[in-house]
């Protein structure tokens, strides 16, 4: 029969300078890629940032009936009194706030084109990696920074319409429809200033720039730490604002 030690002492022993030691926890894990509570992320231009969101509708007497959010409606600094990038209009009502448990930000921004313009009255951060050092940035360099110590999960795009002119398009088309005679009509298809928009030449540019800010941002993940697999690039187009000319009823 083989001798067994009892190993009874052993682990009183054990026990006992384990119960002198101190409890250390083991360090928690930051935020970051693959860790923490999910987040989903929104970059863009105004059809994705909730332009117009404020509004529930519109009417024909005092704007107070349409008004469902208040003038804090795109309010979204960390006291709730301002914009962070003034005329960016992320709107509460945008409908990247989600819910069911996962957070969100909103990154996108009305006007933004695909490249940051800081030309006009207003800055407008586009999908890139604009930094002019004073705080400013563009919108895949902010989702970079964001991402490196947030666990995101998804990352929904639009953009590209604000490259083809939308807002001009839409005010020639609405100006013809409205004042050109009815014996002698100026259609949104004939309007030298909105076809130059979508020559052949400006199509395949404003396609070019449209990939080349999808790549920034999955560079900005990269860069954050993300392997492409661990996350989703939703890109959402437009919608028709009128049906085709079959389409009406």
């Amino acid at each position: 029969m083989p001798f067994v030690r009892s190993a009874r002492p052993l682990v009183g022993a054990i026990a006992l300078v384990m119960t002198a030691l101190p409890f250390v926890a083991a360090p928690a894990q930051a935020d970051g890629p693959g860790a923490g509570s999910p987040w989903v992320v929104s970059v863009g231009d105004s059809y994705i940032s909730g332009e117009a969101g404020r509004w529930a509708g519109s009417s024909n007497s005092s704007s107070a009936a349409a008004d469902a959010l208040g003038g804090a409606a795109y309010f979204d600094n960390a006291a709730n009194n301002a914009e962070q990038i003034e005329r960016c209009h992320r709107s509460k009502s945008a409908q990247i706030s989600i819910g069911g448990g996962v957070s969100s930000l909103n990154l996108a921004c009305s006007g933004a084109e695909t490249a940051t313009d800081t030309s006009g009255s207003y800055f407008k951060p586009g999908l890139d990696f604009y930094d002019d050092g004073a705080g400013r940035v563009g919108q895949a360099k902010a989702l970079q920074s964001f991402a490196a110590t947030h666990n995101v999960k998804m990352v929904n795009v639009s953009i590209g319409g604000n490259d083809f002119n939308f807002a001009d398009v839409v005010q020639s088309c609405v100006v013809d429809f409205l004042y050109s005679p009815s014996w002698a009509k100026d259609y949104c298809n004939d309007d030298n200033s909105v076809k130059a928009n979508f020559t052949a030449a400006n199509v395949a540019a404003v396609k070019t720039k449209v990939a080349n800010a999808y790549l920034n941002v999955r560079t900005a993940m990269r860069n954050a730490g993300y392997a492409d697999s661990s996350w989703t690039l939703l890109v959402q187009n437009y919608p028709s604002p009128i049906p085709n000319s079959s389409g009406y009823r």
